[in-house]
């Protein structure tokens, strides 16, 4: 990659967010307005990169930070909404945000924070927390798991936010045609230089059906095939496996009972992954529409 910028930061921005949006018109505004809420002018060099979108997922974005870059591509391509934004933006850190999380202005800065400090952390994110309000006891059940397994709090980014140092961000050049592109920005870094930021967090809305956990899970586990087999260098950076996960939930009677729906998903979207990859299918996008409605929108809200 270029080397475009340091933490002089020219333009005055303390930080670079990018936002990858693709029909967010239901979120897009919630999750700018979370962002910039406390910010000072100018803080913060947010590029919200539209892509394919048949809504007005660009309208709403300028209406709700102005000044914010929106870039519109044509191309509904999460890999070429990262490229298009890691073009535009102009300085570090740099964090990737989706569009249907909602991070505050509080926790832009401690992440931007520590990937400046003097330190080996390359890449780094805040504590994930899923916002389960109004959610079945299937869907409970299995993120209960999920949050509570060894990798979540082991350098764990993803599930819709992560963020590079200068250095880290020069690991690589352009992002990879990947579905986890999350994944592979873990894995650029060994497990010494990520972070999970324990006293901050950002909220992730997962699904309100089994049957979308399903969708979405299929897709991870796809993503992470395929990760594996065009990175294979990458896997020494791996720090969980199945056998991990079961030996902690082995130990944890309290997990046993959610733990049963957990393994049955994710077993099942193993399979359904591997037969989609092996006959050559596109493993479709799972953009879940229960999470972004007009409940999601004032969930957080109300909590």
């Amino acid at each position: 990659m270029p080397d475009r910028s340091d933490d002089c930061r020219p333009n005055g921005a303390a930080l670079a967010v990018v936002v990858p949006a693709h029909d967010e018109a239901a979120v897009i505004e919630r999750c700018l307005a979370a962002m910039l809420a406390e910010a000072e002018p100018d803080e913060f060099e947010i590029v919200v990169v539209c892509n394919g979108c048949t809504d007005d997922t660009a309208a709403r974005a300028r209406r709700s930070a102005p000044k914010a870059r929106v870039i519109e591509l044509s191309e509904a391509s999460k890999a070429m909404a990262l490229r298009a934004g890691d073009a535009a933006a102009s300085v570090f850190p740099r964090c990737y945000v989706d569009a249907d999380v909602v991070v505050s202005t509080a926790t832009l800065r401690a992440v931007a924070a520590t990937l400046r400090e003097p330190t080996d952390v390359v890449v780094a994110a805040p504590r994930a927390r899923a916002a389960l309000a109004d959610r079945p006891w299937t869907v409970r059940a299995f993120y209960r798991v999920w949050t509570s397994l060894p990798f979540f709090a082991d350098g764990f980014v993803g599930a819709g936010f992560y963020a590079f140092s200068r250095a880290g961000r020069r690991r690589f050049g352009d992002f990879p045609d990947l579905i986890a592109d999350d994944g592979f920005a873990r894995l650029v870094a060994r497990p010494t230089e990520r972070r999970t930021l324990d006293a901050v967090e950002f909220t992730f809305f997962p699904p309100r059906r089994l049957g979308a956990v399903l969708g979405v899970m299929t897709r991870i586990r796809a993503g992470r095939r395929q990760l594996r087999a065009a990175h294979p260098e990458l896997l020494a950076n791996e720090t969980t496996d199945l056998g991990r996960s079961l030996r902690f939930l082995r130990k944890r009677p309290s997990l046993w009972l959610p733990a049963t729906v957990y393994l049955a998903v994710m077993a099942l979207a193993e399979l359904r992954a591997r037969r989609q990859l092996r006959v050559g299918r596109r493993v479709p996008w799972q953009q879940d529409v229960t999470s972004r409605g007009p409940a999601a929108a004032t969930e957080e809200a109300a909590r």
